[in-house]
């Protein structure tokens, strides 16, 4: 490729970058940027009196206790997913700032908060609940299980007409 062309200068400036990036990444000494996500541990006892920040995954039936204690639930999945079904009275996912805005208006930063998308495989929960974490959320629990699992044990559900 010659670098004298437009698109060549541009494919040398991308390269650059991505090296000067990296590299930076790899010399910083505090709070560089994981190469790939810590995986979340499944918690065994919930403690949410704790004054820890914690992000942790949890069980069905975890879910199911925080669901019957009146724990906030946010649906990680698009709007077109929620409508279809979603977990008895969670908050749809929106654009970051509108969600937290909306927890916000409902609870303080400390409540704690149940994150949840389609099935254990997707990841959008464990997204949205970092994202959360950054903003200064500090009892995040992410129901790897989805809706999937949630329906799938008839527990309390609705849909969007």
């Amino acid at each position: 490729m010659d670098i004298r062309t437009p698109l060549g200068q541009s494919v040398l400036l991308l390269f650059l970058s991505c090296i000067v990036g990296f590299g930076s990444n790899l010399v910083r000494t505090e709070k560089s940027i994981p190469w790939i996500a810590e995986k979340l541990a499944v918690l065994e006892l919930v403690d949410t009196e704790s004054d820890a920040t914690i992000l942790a995954a949890i069980s069905i039936d975890q879910a199911k206790s925080f669901y019957d204690d009146g724990v906030l639930f946010v649906d990680a999945r698009d709007e077109g997913y929620y409508n279809q079904g979603h977990i008895q009275g969670a908050m749809k996912n929106a654009f970051l700032m509108e969600i937290i805005f909306n927890i916000e208006a409902l609870q303080s930063k400390d409540a704690p908060l149940v994150v949840y998308c389609g099935d254990p495989g997707c990841g959008d929960s464990e997204e949205l609940a970092y994202n959360l974490k950054d903003s200064g959320f500090t009892k995040l629990y992410v129901f790897k299980g989805g809706w999937l699992e949630w329906s799938a044990a008839a527990y309390p559900s609705e849909v969007v007409k």
